[in-house]
């Protein structure tokens, strides 16, 4: 076990058992904890934005100090009988790793609160956690802990340019992994799907409809963007329908790989997506990926993103998942 999983699953159980002072042991001085803002893209962003948005649960970046002071006002009331953390799959890399957890508790309005996470944790040389990424359904997060309140929209107009790591020298599986976004880039979905085995599948997260995206169950495409999990071929003839119907006046969205970790046949990748929509909207997304790499090629991907930001901006209502 890599200091990064063994820092990441003792923080995983502080915060199932609700242990605040557990978290706080395990955190350098300087930590941050990182959620993404829904419609204000501006204040998800940690250069644009390196104080967060202000707006809780979907904060930005966030001193850790602040974010366990925030739950210790919160916590006992939000979830009276406390809210499960269950891990369930791990990408394993010695400073970095990326723990998928399911998450479980009644908020104290009485809505069920049902959200799947991939966590990224960064630690310093003596293991002490420096950073938390949260991706989680921003959609669902909004709807239950902020009370469904609107949150306003930004974008990322000023960003300022940001050089992409180079993989020139990655493993294979690395290769394979991110090898479909410049296909997506260019709108060629014939190439993109190539890369795919013939029985993969694809998942996503499902804004209210939390059954439709369980993880071991199968989705819907007909519930829109936030699927659940589904068979590429499907993924596949949506995707083109929905360049056919002219929904970017990009070629399609534009994928950029900021960080990634390689353990064994798992990739997990950290990116950005960005593309014009029809009505000229900025889709500005931010993801956490996960990718399974077998000989025949990709053979699954779950794909955790601002699910708010993708109902505001892609006609699909998040709420009853039509």
């Amino acid at each position: 076990m890599t200091r990064a999983v063994r820092a990441g699953m003792d923080f995983i159980s502080a915060l199932d058992r609700g242990s605040l002072g557990g978290l706080g042991r395990l955190c350098a001085g300087d930590a941050t904890w990182w959620v993404d803002t829904g419609p204000d893209r501006r204040g998800g962003d940690p250069v644009l934005a390196p104080h967060g948005s202000g707006r809780f649960p979907l904060h930005g970046v966030m001193r850790m100090d602040d974010k366990l002071a925030l739950m210790r006002s919160l916590g006992p009331h939000a979830f009276p009988t406390g809210c499960r953390q269950i891990p369930r799959r791990i990408v394993a890399g010695d400073d970095t790793c990326v723990i998928e957890v399911e998450g479980y508790g009644v908020h104290a309005s009485g809505l069920e609160y049902a959200n799947r996470y991939g966590f990224v944790f960064d630690v310093n040389p003596a293991g002490a956690v420096v950073a938390v990424r949260e991706y989680l359904d921003t959609s669902h997060a909004q709807h239950v802990v902020g009370g469904g309140a609107a949150v306003p929209r930004s974008s990322l107009d000023d960003r300022p340019a940001r050089r992409a790591p180079d993989p020139a020298d990655a493993p294979a599986v690395l290769a394979t992994a991110l090898a479909p976004w410049p296909a997506l880039a260019r709108g060629d979905l014939d190439a993109f799907g190539a890369l795919f085995t013939a029985d993969a599948t694809w998942w996503t997260d499902s804004g209210r409809r939390r059954d439709l995206g369980r993880q071991h169950r199968w989705g819907d495409l007909d519930a829109g963007p936030l699927h659940g999990r589904v068979a590429m071929t499907g993924k596949l003839a949506a995707m083109r329908a929905r360049l056919a119907g002219g929904a970017y006046r990009s070629a399609a969205v534009e994928v950029t790989a900021e960080r990634w970790i390689v353990d064994d046949t798992l990739v997990a990748v950290e990116a950005r997506g960005e593309a014009t929509l029809r009505d000229g909207s900025r889709y500005q997304n931010r993801y956490l990926w996960v990718v399974d790499v077998r000989p025949g090629g990709i053979a699954e991907v779950r794909e955790y993103c601002d699910t708010l930001h993708v109902a505001d901006l892609m006609g699909h209502d998040a709420e009853v998942g039509r």
